[in-house]
């Protein structure tokens, strides 16, 4: 093995494999390793997304930036060859530069290859919030292994959107980081998801993300088509550095009539030492259409992230037609999975949030068909 193998971290004692850094601990295609940030405007007149992930076993880096306003998703879209330049977390336009661990970040958008620049820093306002690590192979093989953390922030920074600067003054944000095995990224399956997947039963997946200026709630729930819990994860975090398990959340969506678009989410949550919140979410800004950041079977080709495809950069514009109704010049394009920013109030707390309810087949007790 070439000496060139070899990455700086290799000179820790922090190996968790018999490998150099550079090689991933399971052959797996579908293997990534992906930061993920969104902010919003707390007054609802814009809001962005921004990721980056390294697909070591098919060697490419691709990430994505993303602004919406005024009901238009302004996308971009950047894939390089990981061989090119294996530890810069840059890609196209976008750099990711972790100024402080755990505490300050820094994202940048030049601008030099589509019409969208950025420049911002993120503070956490609380600790970041660890999921239990999820395998799920319900489906008779490993469909997603995955570790993940969450953290709830402030951004501060500008965007600017073609010819018109926004001022990015104490946006509420939030930032994940996840890596292990998940479908649909690596352009191998059948489908842009796993084909054992799309065949699984009924579902509602509710993500929610939001704090006040004490208290971080991070809640991931999932439940069949009787409405039984199949999957709950949850902490709230204190400002104080405390950590509480959620042991129980009920949640009850109010969908717009004929679609899968809330109107509102009321949500019941219960902590291990006894506390209980009520919060209820309704929706700010629309919801983001994923396909314009390269999920779902993004970029031209149709294939998604993790694809080889050279360096490129792309770049469009969605019309966001309430209420499911995702627009590319003028002609209908699939939207990917749907997520959205929240106004959130917390025990009549009024704040900023990120609630996402994903509902897949028939749920008679929603009046989903």
């Amino acid at each position: 093995m070439s000496t060139r193998a070899l990455h700086s971290l290799d000179e820790t004692l922090m190996h968790q494999t018999p490998w150099p850094f550079r090689f991933a601990g399971t052959s797996d295609h579908r293997f990534y390793d992906r930061h993920w940030f969104a902010g919003v405007d707390p007054a609802g007149e814009a809001g962005f997304l921004s990721g980056m992930a390294i697909y070591k076993n098919m060697h490419v880096c691709d990430g994505y930036g993303a602004v919406q306003r005024n009901r238009r998703q302004h996308n971009a879209r950047w894939s390089r060859p990981l061989a090119a330049d294996p530890e810069s977390t840059a890609v196209g336009d976008l750099s990711v530069e972790i100024l402080e661990p755990f505490r300050r970040l820094r994202v940048r958008w030049s601008g030099a290859g589509a019409p969208l620049s950025a420049d911002l820093e993120y503070t956490s306002s609380f600790d970041p919030y660890t999921e239990e690590h999820y395998l799920d192979a319900s489906t008779g093989r490993i469909t997603q292994e995955v570790t993940r953390y969450n953290q709830i922030g402030r951004w501060n920074g500008s965007l600017c959107l073609e010819d018109q600067r926004i001022e990015v003054s104490d946006w509420w944000g939030v930032r994940d980081h996840s890596w292990g095995v998940r479908p649909g990224v690596g352009g191998m399956d059948r489908s842009v998801a796993d084909p054992a997947a799309v065949r699984a039963a009924p579902m509602m997946h509710s993500v929610l993300y939001c704090a006040t200026e004490s208290t971080s709630i991070c809640i991931s729930r999932r439940e069949d088509s009787a409405g039984r819990v199949t999957y709950l994860d949850g902490e709230v975090i204190g400002a104080d550095g405390t950590h509480t398990t959620v042991i129980r959340a009920d949640v009850t969506p109010r969908f717009v009539s004929g679609a899968r678009t809330y109107e509102s989410v009321s949500l019941h949550a219960v902590c291990a030492d006894g506390r209980s919140f009520d919060i209820e979410a309704r929706p700010l800004l629309e919801p983001w259409a994923y396909a314009g950041t390269g999920y779902d079977g993004g970029y031209a080709d149709g294939k998604g992230l993790g694809v080889p495809r050279g360096e490129i950069v792309e770049h469009d514009v969605y019309d966001l037609v309430p209420t499911e109704q995702v627009l590319l010049d003028g002609n209908p394009t699939p939207s990917g999975h749907r997520e959205q920013f929240a106004r959130v109030v917390i025990d009549g707390v009024e704040t900023t949030g990120y609630c996402t309810v994903m509902t897949r087949g028939a749920l008679p007790h929603y009046g989903l068909e």
